[in-house]
């Protein structure tokens, strides 16, 4: 297969940099608040409080206060941080294959600024490995959204058909697609990296 030229690898952050497993996260707030998982799940990711985080409508602060309110229950900032983001952990084979990519790299996520902010503490290893390192609630709109992938091509600086963007979500995939972005549905770090040795992206590894 003949693929176009990249100039820009842009990643996704969870579920394809870092595997993330939502299910620790709501049966801890379940218990602490003692309302049921499918409660727990109504009341902050279904009804669109997380969403509107993610979209840069709440600072860290205010989301901590809106969640605990919501759920009746009192955490200190620091565990409600450990709380909501101690369920995304680092892939060192995917941040492997990111290391030996012959051309930049960049990363846009639906993420809120609390990610942002815990970063370097926590996922030190990803810190000046990204240029630029997009998070949704700078741009103020999510994936699929085509507002999204033009904010991110534009602060990125080359054309949309140089880039190649990687998500673990087929409609973000799409969403990229429609965009004028090359894209590729992530399943695998085996898989991705038979993709990017097929399109001549890595060096140095065999």
């Amino acid at each position: 297969m003949v693929h176009e030229p990249v100039s820009v690898v842009l990643f996704d952050l969870g579920g394809v940099v870092c595997p993330f497993d939502p299910a620790p996260r709501l049966t801890r707030l379940a218990a602490l608040s003692h309302l049921t998982e499918d409660e727990v799940r109504a009341r902050i990711f279904e009804s669109g409080l997380t969403a509107d985080f993610d979209r840069g409508r709440y600072t860290s602060a205010e989301w901590h206060e809106l969640v605990c309110n919501e759920l009746g229950v009192t955490l200190s900032f620091d565990e409600f941080e450990d709380v909501m983001l101690n369920v995304v952990t680092l892939d060192p084979v995917v941040l492997h294959l990111v290391h030996h990519l012959s051309v930049r790299v960049a990363l846009l996520t639906d993420n809120p600024p609390m990610m942002a902010e815990a970063m370097p503490r926590r996922f030190p290893a990803l810190v000046g490995v990204f240029e630029p390192m997009i998070f949704s609630y700078q741009l103020g709109v999510l994936k699929p959204e085509l507002e999204a992938f033009r904010l991110a091509v534009e602060r990125i600086g080359v054309p949309a058909g140089d880039v190649l963007f990687i998500d673990d979500t087929a409609a973000n995939v799409e969403g990229a697609r429609a965009a004028g972005l090359q894209a590729y549905h992530f399943t695998s770090s085996a898989a991705l990296a038979q993709e990017l040795h097929e399109r001549g992206l890595l060096e140095g590894l065999n």
